[in-house]
């Protein structure tokens, strides 16, 4: 089993990070460290192979910069995880040394052949933070179009509505497990230079029930909020997927592994095709005419996701420009013997 998440992205907040909450979990860390094109992300994709070769289950970080490139892994079974260390997701071991420390791939590189293209280097990698602030701005002006639906929606009528609903599933689906709950934090889509991507197989891999909420008015979660609040009473390890808008007030979709069921909402740009147990309808919640007003404003996050969008792959262009001055000066068969090594201590 196999499950795909964001642990960070990019947010209207700027560049928002939930790894301290997955390195939480972990008894054994080990930050990378190094620069565009060293083989981070080849080496943990290595030890995600093996782990799997022996059928354990591999919980796998995608680069919302790059989702085809990984920026962890986690090993629940051995409480073990590797996350790269580099901005914008700078981490730190804490205690270094022992079960918590660095891997530096800057020793892979050669310092003195690189210096011929150092300055264009520098000068990409100043284009490509230049991106960034404009993406920020793109969702910023989203997330208060989303303030707009919040408002909208909040009167009591529609509140008592998607309370029944919520208190529903809770009843159908729930069941107590403990006395101690947990929360953990995650992305199950975010924005990329590919545009929304979706990890869809996720849900199943984690439960086998999948409800699907028809949300394109940002009700979803008002549900998922009521029904992760029981579901923690009720003693549920709670994982909460925010959305790149409004990040860490409203969860969009949520998985309840020890009750092997997931609640994900969908809407008109980021749908599930995946099969389900369930859909429920939300936007039915609300009269025609709201819909209607209310739609105007989703057009206008369009538009804006979609400009974030293009400033994204502009980052990623000069990301890859990075790696193919970078590559040449890399010490890739030490970087094999490392990894070969490392497969050999973790699993004998």
């Amino acid at each position: 089993m196999e499950a795909t998440y964001f642990l960070g992205a990019c947010t209207g907040k700027g560049f928002l990070s939930y790894y301290d909450d997955l390195l939480g979990q972990a008894d054994t860390v080990r930050i990378i460290k190094g620069g565009s094109g060293c083989g981070k992300s080849t080496f943990m994709r290595a030890i995600a192979a093996a782990a799997r070769e022996r059928g354990l289950e591999v919980t796998s970080i995608l680069c919302s910069s790059d989702p085809d490139s990984l920026d962890g892994v986690y090993l629940p079974r051995l409480k073990l995880a590797f996350a790269d260390g580099t901005a914008p997701h700078v981490l730190e071991p804490g205690l270094c040394g022992g079960s918590r420390n660095y891997l530096n791939f800057g020793e892979f590189y050669d310092r003195v052949g690189m210096e011929k293209n150092e300055a264009e280097i520098l000068r990409i990698q100043e284009e490509n933070r230049a991106q960034y602030p404009t993406v920020t701005c793109c969702l910023a002006a989203s997330d208060r179009l989303t303030e707009i639906f919040r408002r909208q929606t909040a009167l009591n009528c529609y509140e008592e509505e998607l309370e029944a609903i919520a208190e529903c599933l809770c009843l159908s689906t729930l069941k107590a497990v403990g006395d101690r709950g947990q929360l953990q934090k995650r992305f199950l889509h975010a924005l990329t230079p590919k545009g929304l991507y979706f990890c869809r197989k996720t849900p199943a891999a984690v439960c086998r029930k999948i409800y699907v909420l028809k949300d394109n008015y940002f009700q979803a979660p008002k549900v998922l909020g009521h029904i992760s609040r029981r579901a923690k009473e009720l003693g549920h390890r709670c994982i909460l997927c925010y959305s790149p808008l409004l990040p860490e007030e409203a969860p969009v979709h949520l998985l309840l592994p020890d009750a092997g069921v997931a609640f994900l909402s969908e809407n008109r740009e980021l749908s599930y095709s995946e099969p389900c147990f369930c859909r429920i309808d939300l936007d039915a919640s609300l009269p025609p005419v709201l819909r209607r007003e209310l739609d105007v404003y989703g057009s206008l996050q369009t538009t804006l996701c979609t400009r974030a969008v293009s400033h994204l792959r502009e980052a990623k262009r000069l990301h890859d420009r990075m790696e193919q001055l970078c590559k040449p000066f890399v010490d890739f068969s030490a970087i094999t013997a490392l990894t070969q090594k490392t497969i050999r201590e973790i699993f004998g």
